[in-house]
């Protein structure tokens, strides 16, 4: 596929509670590429986990999208899966790390996407916000179930969010969720680790994308801005995209 110009803006902050930050992301416009990593919090060296998978996912994908505009994004995740068991393998000390992983890559009409663990896709098109990705958490587990609505259904009764049923690291062979959309004028797409997502509410989100204007470095700085408000508990990364059309 041919790829599609995009301007991106990204911020990531270690939040106000979190000593060090375990979020590691790369935006790389000329392949149409975005890559954000969560390390995932209780394991150990989760800041090299996520910086791992956002290296070997990087460095894996740009020949080929430079080459012939194909994505393979699953062997680039599993790539970045087997680099991290490795390291750990060379390395004791982090034996444990492991990481959540979202990224895309934007082509001339479509955006092909994969996910692992609970870091985000969002797009905003038509005044709308859709979440494009499904978290692989427990919570989300039990809704897909039914035995909760939704996942606020859920917090109220109790279950915690943070607990994640997938992840880089966390298995030999791991499970990628790959989708494709088409990319439509005046989309844009909001790329977070659940430092966002868990401090700011979707309709707020909603909001902020809606009253974007020419200016989405501002909108990005207002998001981040909020999460911190709500309480910055945890690292807060985002990349924001606007497809750019001929």
């Amino acid at each position: 596929m041919n790829l599609m110009s995009i301007e991106a803006v990204s911020r990531s902050d270690k939040g106000l509670v979190r000593e060090i930050n375990e979020d590691n992301l790369a935006t790389l416009p000329e392949f149409g590429l975005v890559v954000l990593a969560d390390g995932m919090g209780g394991h150990n060296s989760g800041e090299v986990a996520s910086q791992v998978a956002v290296e070997t996912m990087a460095s894996y994908l740009m020949p080929v999208l430079a080459s012939v505009g194909e994505a393979p994004l699953e062997e680039a995740v599993v790539a970045a899966n087997d680099t991290i068991f490795a390291t750990i393998e060379e390395e004791s000390q982090f034996n444990g790390m492991a990481t959540t992983v979202v990224l895309g890559v934007f082509g001339e009409q479509t955006l092909r996407y994969a996910h692992v663990g609970d870091s985000r896709l969002y797009c905003y098109s038509d005044g709308q916000l859709g979440l494009l990705t499904r978290d692989h958490s427990m919570i989300q587990e039990l809704v897909n179930q039914g035995m909760f609505e939704n996942t606020e259904e859920a917090r109220e009764a109790g279950v915690q969010n943070n607990v994640l049923t997938r992840g880089l690291g966390v298995d030999q062979q791991v499970e990628v969720d790959i989708a494709e959309i088409e990319i439509k004028t005046g989309d844009l797409y909001l790329f977070c680790s659940d430092g966002l997502s868990n401090m700011v509410s979707d309709g707020v989100m909603e909001e902020l994308l809606a009253a974007t204007d020419e200016d989405i470095e501002s909108t990005a700085d207002k998001l981040l801005a909020l999460a911190l408000e709500n309480g910055g508990l945890d690292n807060v990364s985002l990349v924001l995209v606007r497809p750019q059309f001929d």
